[in-house]
Formats: C-alpha cells, structure tokens, sequence
C-alpha cells in the first residue's frame, strides 16, 4: 500500500470513487440520488483550499480522502475506501494523515458529517470527533486541534 497526495492524472479515478461512495450512501439515506461523478476532482486538486490524499494499491486507489479549507477549520467532505480494503487500517491512515496536515498548517478544528445510520463510520469517527450538531439524518462531528 502507497499512501500519497493526489496528482491531476488521479482525477477521473477519484471521481469513479466518488461515485461509488454515493451510491454507498443510499444504503442510509433512500433520498441520495445515484449519479456518474465526471472531471469534478480535476477542478480541485491544484486548488490550495484544498487537499486530497489517497491509498493505491498495485497503481490503483483504493481509497481517499477530501477536505476543504474554510477559515480556520477542516472540513472532511469525502471518506471512502473501496470495499475489500476495508477493516485494513487505510481510513485511520487517512484521517491521521488528515489530522498531521491540520497541524502543520495550524487548523484548529476538523469536521466531518455522516449519516446517523452509517454505524460503520460512526465507529471510526467517534474515535476521532465528537458529535457537534445534528440536521435530520446528518450528524456533524467536530474534533478540536
């Protein structure tokens, strides 16, 4: 397992991930509407707002990580790992990745949302974050730096 910063030639294999990880999505939420992500990461991962990191396996991502800089936060917009990679240590690697990075460019706090039905997630999160606010059947996290 490589872990790394993505790189433009990355960006249409992060957006079929990002596809996937909709369509993980309706499993907890039956109003996501499944759609084919096309040339979305392409637009970001040379913007300094934000940061992408990723984990190939064999030259293929097998899972990622995308936040975005607002003010003096973090917020974790995407999470995904592709199924058989799970339960591998590749989403902790991730968000410590996540979490050094906060640190070397003085972020104060990291957020992230879920889905109040994605136990799954939940249980890496509360490893991390405590619950901040909740919207429906989203929970915001939030973790102080």
């Amino acid at each position: 397992m490589n872990f790394r910063k993505a790189e433009l030639k990355d960006a249409k294999e992060l957006d079929n991930l990002l596809t996937l990880l909709i369509e993980d999505e309706k499993n907890y939420d039956d109003k996501v509407k499944p759609i084919k992500v096309k040339k979305y990461y392409c637009n970001y991962i040379n913007d300094p707002t934000k940061y992408l990191y990723l984990c190939e396996d064999s030259k293929k991502i097998v899972g990622y990580i995308y936040t975005i800089s607002i003010g003096g936060a973090l917020k974790i917009d995407a999470l995904f790992v592709k199924e058989d990679y799970r339960k591998k240590g590749i989403a902790t690697k991730l968000i410590n990745e996540i979490i050094n990075y906060a640190k070397t460019n003085n972020i104060k706090f990291i957020t992230i949302n879920v889905l109040e039905n994605n136990i799954k997630a939940k249980e890496l999160y509360s490893k991390y974050f405590k619950l901040n606010a909740k919207n429906g059947i989203r929970e915001e996290l939030i973790m102080y730096l």
